[in-house]
């Protein structure tokens, strides 16, 4: 969803001036590719790095890939951690 939110986005948006912040995390991006989509774990730039992907255009199924991977390795080590917490 992110994904194709950052992509209507990116079509909305075309005559808008970024800022050199914005600049920068754009050419962070392209440099990492889908891999920065690992990061969609994060609670707060999670959400914000895929729709960027979106932004950008990258391949959808390799971003798709990319966040169930880093959003299944949250989810492993949150369990882990309240297994051992509750032992």
């Amino acid at each position: 969803m992110d994904w194709w939110m950052g992509y209507g986005a990116h079509r909305a948006i075309d005559s808008a001036r970024p800022s050199k912040t914005h600049v920068r995390a754009l050419r962070w991006l392209e440099r990492l590719g889908p891999k920065a989509c690992l990061l969609a774990w994060l609670p707060i730039i999670g959400d914000p790095l895929c729709a960027m992907a979106g932004w950008l255009r990258m391949d959808f199924w390799s971003c798709v890939i990319y966040m169930a991977i880093g959003k299944f390795l949250r989810y492993v080590v949150m369990t882990a951690s309240l297994v051992w917490a509750f032992q």
